[in-house]
């Protein structure tokens, strides 16, 4: 029987070690020196391999990661041997427009379609435009307005709870996520979760956070064929397992709104109304998740972000309550048709998404055969492509004073009281993507934020309780995956005695 000495210094041995670091060296020098990207500038280190980027991502820094490249290199960075970053205006139309030259990335093992149905955010061609055009409906100022007793519902809810706390400190992280689950829990399943009732998260919701993270992880992973080939072997027991948790609870909810259907209960919900449309049972499926962490978390997400950003800039939040307190008379008047004409409101959410845009990595892409011509570069096919929101967002080539919280940036007068506004590419600016697969409800967003907001700032004075000194709102703190892992903010709501402004 060979000994481990004897082993090691076979022939064998030696020569499958010499062909693996004569690979590894031939890989290195030809992404340096040979690879259709070399020419794109970015740290040499990058582009040895995908390491790097998918350790941020693992990390929850993916978005950190490409500002400081973008930042340093340009609005076009190699960030891996075979992946570009775009923080470029053009990149909206020319990697997600419908004449890109592009395609979404292979099927990700782990994250499998089931029943042969794909979500509007996989499907391609007919399918795409069947469902998208369903969702616009279903999600359309129309059906905003027809469900508008519903978000005014839970919105008087969440005032009532902050009038019990008596000045007590209350995470307003959690208490924005109550609110968006509670309403989008009524409006697609026509159920009422309790959340806003009961002051605590159930474990559906609990376990949203946890699929996004694990969906970004599997997505990332994905990239490496030893990923592809063992999955079954190690990640399927971990990684699946979160992801799986939060899809058999909505599946749970679909079924039980499926029961109510056959009784002729809740057909007027989003789900009866896109059924009634048209799509199929394996759709809905697939597509439930989607709409329910795309109805809820993107909201919370602003709600929180907007919040803390006013406390830090008590100019904006002067100018805001004192747009909010003079406007309504009482909390009735604040409906969808006023709040849309509320400017610096709509300003200060604007710009919030600015700083903190829910969706801080945009899709990827992967440029097909006969390569694409992108922001003026000539992109070899293969290459993985995506707009590095975040990045574009805070990019000084595009908005002036780009760190900084400046609702006026939106007001139609801007560059009269700043000429550096200027500068600033309106057209820049598309947080909930590009093309035919943006956001359908993004119109249900910004309603929820303006509403949610306004309520909370009509009946109270607020105060910030850092009780971490705020370094928990420092960027580089703040781990995101398909949005954002939202730290605690936590408020004294004091109720307004009215007649003060």
């Amino acid at each position: 029987m060979a000994t481990l000495p004897q082993l090691t210094s076979s022939p064998t041995i030696i020569v499958a070690g010499g062909f693996f670091i004569l690979y590894i060296l031939g890989t290195v020098i030809y992404n340096l020196f040979f690879h259709p990207l070399r020419k794109f500038p970015g740290p040499k280190h990058l582009a040895l391999s995908r390491l790097p980027v998918t350790w941020a991502t693992l990390r929850g820094q993916r978005a950190q990661f490409r500002l400081h490249l973008h930042r340093k290199y340009g609005d076009v960075v190699r960030i891996a041997s075979d992946e570009l970053s775009f923080a470029h205006g053009q990149g909206w139309k020319e990697i997600y427009g419908t004449s890109a030259n592009a395609r979404g990335t292979r099927a990700i093992r782990g994250v499998e379609e089931e029943g042969g149905a794909n979500s509007v955010v996989t499907a391609n061609g007919d399918v795409h435009t069947r469902q998208k055009r369903l969702m616009t409906i279903a999600f359309s100022e129309k059906s905003l307005k027809e469900n508008e007793a519903t978000f005014v519902k839970y919105a008087d809810k969440l005032v009532q709870r902050m009038e019990e706390s008596r000045g007590s400190p209350m995470n307003m992280s959690d208490w924005y996520n109550f609110m968006t689950f509670d309403v989008i829990g009524k409006l697609l399943f026509d159920e009422s979760l309790g959340l806003l009732e009961n002051s605590r998260y159930i474990p559906w919701v609990e376990s949203v956070q946890q699929f996004l993270k694990a969906f970004a992880i599997i997505v990332v992973l994905n990239e490496y064929l030893f990923f592809r080939v063992f999955w079954n072997l190690v990640p399927h027991s971990v990684l699946s397992r979160q992801r799986q948790k939060f899809l058999n609870y909505t599946s749970d909810k679909l079924a039980r709104y499926f029961d109510r259907i056959k009784e002729e209960k809740g057909r007027h919900s989003i789900l009866g109304k896109l059924l009634e449309g048209g799509i199929t049972m394996p759709e809905l499926q697939q597509n439930s998740p989607i709409l329910v962490f795309g109805g809820s978390e993107t909201a919370a997400t602003v709600l929180r972000c907007m919040t803390f950003l006013l406390f830090k800039n008590p100019r904006c939040m002067e100018k805001v309550v004192k747009e909010i307190r003079t406007r309504f008379s009482s909390s009735e008047e604040i409906t969808y048709d006023v709040l849309l004409g509320m400017d610096y409101l709509t300003a200060c959410v604007e710009e919030s998404i600015r700083m903190y845009t829910p969706c801080t990595n945009g899709l990827p892409r992967v440029v097909e055969e006969g390569g694409s011509m992108i922001c003026g570069e000539m992109i070899p096919a293969g290459t993985l492509i995506s707009v590095a929101g975040f990045s574009l967002l805070r990019s000084p080539n595009y908005y002036h004073l780009p760190d900084s919280f400046i609702p006026e940036r939106w007001l139609p007068n801007a560059q009269k009281l700043d000429p550096g506004f200027a500068k600033d590419d309106r057209n820049a600016f598309q947080p909930f993507s590009y093309g035919a697969h943006n956001c359908p409800g993004k119109k249900m967003g910004y309603y929820e934020i303006r509403l949610i907001m306004t309520k909370v700032l009509w009946h109270f004075d607020l105060e910030l309780v850092p009780k971490d000194g705020g370094a928990l709102d420092n960027w580089d703190h703040i781990e995101n995956y398909q949005t954002y892992v939202k730290a605690p903010l936590w408020v004294k709501a004091t109720p307004v005695k009215r007649g003060s402004v």
